[in-house]
C-alpha cells in the first residue's frame, strides 16, 4: 500500500491535465473577488488553507463548478489530512467530490483517489483514532464511492475497530451512526451500520467487551 505522501504525489499526477481556471464564478457571499484572485495568483500547492477554505466549503453548491474543482481537489485533500482542525471539515469534502460523479472519472484517477484514501484510513487506523476513521468513513461514503473494501481494511484491526465503534456505540443501540454528517437514506449509511452488525464484526465487539467485563480469564 502507498503512504499518504505517495498518495498525494500520485493524485496531482491524476489530475495533472486540469488547467487553472480562469474566472472562479459563485456567490460573492461566499467568495468574493479578492478570494477568487487569491486562489488564481498562486501555484497550487502553494495555497493555503486560509485561503481555500471559503471555497471548498462551499464548491458545487454556490462556488464553482466541476471544472475548477478537478484543479483544486489535490490540494484540498492534501489539506484536508495535513492541517487539524482544517475548515471545511473532509465530510463536505466528501459531498463535493460526491456531486463530480466519480463513476465517471478516467480509471486512472478513480484509482488514484483509492489509493489516497486507502492511505488516510490506514494512518488513522494505525493511530487507533476512531474520531478521524468516522469522520473518513462517512466522507468516502459521500464520495459515493463502494465503502465496503474500507470497512474490510479496518475490520482487520481489532483495536482500531473498537475505537471506530466507540464513536458509534449509543447510536447503533438505535441502528443509527453517530457523524451528524450522515444522512440516513444514503447507501454508505446503511453499509456501516449492516457492517457493524455482521457476524464477524460484531462477535469481534462482544469478545472484546466480554473480556474487558469479565475479567482474565
Amino acid at each position: 500500500m502507498k503512504s499518504v505522501t505517495e498518495s498525494l504525489e500520485a493524485l496531482y499526477e491524476a489530475f495533472r491535465d486540469v488547467p487553472k481556471p480562469r474566472t472562479i464564478e459563485g456567490c460573492p457571499c461566499c467568495i468574493g473577488q479578492s478570494g477568487s484572485r487569491a486562489l488564481l495568483s498562486s501555484p497550487l500547492r502553494d495555497l493555503t488553507g486560509t485561503e481555500l477554505a471559503s471555497y471548498a466549503a462551499s464548491a458545487l453548491l454556490t462556488v464553482g463548478e466541476a471544472a475548477d474543482y478537478f484543479y483544486f481537489l489535490p490540494r484540498i485533500l492534501e489539506i484536508s489530512c495535513t492541517e487539524d482542525g482544517w475548515w471545511p471539515d473532509v465530510e463536505i469534502t466528501g459531498r463535493a467530490i460526491g456531486a463530480t460523479n466519480p463513476a465517471g472519472w478516467s480509471q486512472g484517477r478513480r484509482a488514484a483517489l483509492a489509493d489516497f484514501l486507502h492511505a488516510v484510513l490506514a494512518d488513522a487506523i494505525k493511530a487507533e483514532a476512531g474520531w478521524m476513521i468516522d469522520r473518513w468513513v462517512c466522507a468516502i461514503a459521500k464520495m459515493r464511492l463502494e465503502v465496503a473494501p474500507f470497512l474490510d481494511q479496518l475490520g482487520r484491526e481489532p483495536k482500531a475497530l473498537l475505537s471506530y465503534y466507540e464513536r458509534n456505540s449509543g447510536p447503533l443501540v438505535k441502528q443509527k451512526l453517530g457523524n451528524a454528517f450522515w444522512e440516513a437514506e444514503e447507501e454508505g449509511y446503511q453499509t456501516v451500520v449492516a457492517w457493524f452488525g455482521s457476524s464477524g464484526i460484531s462477535r469481534a465487539i462482544t469478545e472484546a467487551y466480554g473480556l474487558a467485563l469479565g475479567g482474565d480469564k
